[in-house]
């Protein structure tokens, strides 16, 4: 399947890294084995079937959310663990294993 990547509602950047830690430039197309439905927003098909295939989840209990003015925390399960942080301090935190995601959040853990 191949699929394009977009920018989410009212953002210009993808918001998406790769392995190599830079952003993918919006309207890169990418082929992929299944879709990876916890992009959703972040990308559009452009061809391949959607049915009867596996999605790719994103099985990390760490997920990075923007809390806006260019800053965004870490949050585990839903609930945030790290004070903000610029979108430079976390290159690459998405390619990272799960005990070094450990690790990262208890370098920047918020405050108490």
């Amino acid at each position: 399947m191949r699929i394009r990547i977009k920018a989410p509602a009212g953002l210009p950047t993808s918001g998406i890294y790769g392995a190599d830690g830079k952003e993918i430039e919006v309207g890169t197309e990418l082929e992929v084995e299944k879709e990876p439905t916890d992009l959703a927003g972040r990308y559009e098909v452009v061809s391949g079937s959607t049915e009867g295939k596996e999605p790719i989840l994103n099985d990390s209990a760490y997920k990075v959310e923007s809390k806006g003015g260019g800053y965004s925390v870490i949050t585990k399960d839903g609930e945030p663990v790290t004070k903000g942080l610029r979108k430079d301090d976390l290159e690459g935190f998405d390619t990272l294993s799960e005990e070094d995601r450990a690790a990262f959040v208890e370098l920047h853990k918020k405050d108490a």
